[in-house]
């Protein structure tokens, strides 16, 4: 079986299993969706559960690209101070989830298994927002100082995360609560401002304890 049979079926896989789930996702669906036979399933992926973390991987790998970019230039100190870098990589961070360039089947696929909080969503968290939550809190206690353990901060950066995440995991609630239509890409842009200020006001809230040059 050819590598282009693995691609097409872990394709089927990521939509498939974000419009049903794992469980109702039952291997016939899975190769009739990717035009392969029931073998194709066993022999690249050793089952089921296999292809499933597999479509997470994908999603994670390309998560990880993207979010490593961020990270380095988070961390990049001879770029620009510290303030100025957490305030890029939440603006970065936004316009990588409000641009909506990963497929609908991605984001259905990630709100299964968040939901779930299975080993799927473990892979694309721990390739994407652990690292990105491990460099922002570094380049906070820059500018605040204190401790990384400290609830307080480590709630704000993930009150903040969320609701970045949100912008696309949750689209139709903030549509409907905002009394929208529909996002454009302007009404986008708008929410996008007003969460990014909101989220380095919550960020460096702690400022004032530390001397650190922004």
């Amino acid at each position: 079986m050819s590598a282009e049979t693995k691609r097409r079926v872990i394709e089927a896989a990521i939509e498939v299993f974000g419009r049903l789930g794992f469980e109702a996702a039952s291997t016939r669906t899975l190769t009739e969706r990717a035009g392969a036979n029931l073998a194709a399933i066993p022999y690249h992926f050793g089952g089921k559960e296999g292809l499933y973390l597999a479509a997470a991987r994908v999603i994670a790998d390309h998560a990880r690209d993207r979010i490593d970019a961020i990270i380095t230039r988070l961390r990049d100190g001879g770029r620009a101070g510290p303030v100025r870098r957490i305030d890029e990589a939440i603006w970065d961070f936004i316009q990588l989830l409000a641009g909506e360039q990963e497929p609908d089947e991605w984001v259905a696929f990630f709100i299964r298994c968040e939901r779930e909080a299975d080993d799927a969503y473990k892979i694309i968290h721990d390739a994407a927002i652990t690292p990105l939550k491990r460099a922002l809190t570094e380049t906070i206690l820059a500018v605040t100082g204190g401790d990384a353990g400290d609830p307080g901060l480590q709630m704000r950066i993930a009150i903040v995360l969320a609701s970045i995440i949100n912008l696309r995991t949750m689209k139709n609630m903030l549509l409907s609560t905002l009394g929208w239509t529909e996002m454009s890409p302007a009404r986008l842009q708008q929410l996008g401002r007003e969460i990014h200020r909101m989220a380095l006001a919550e960020l460096l809230s702690g400022r004032g304890r530390a001397g650190a040059e922004p």
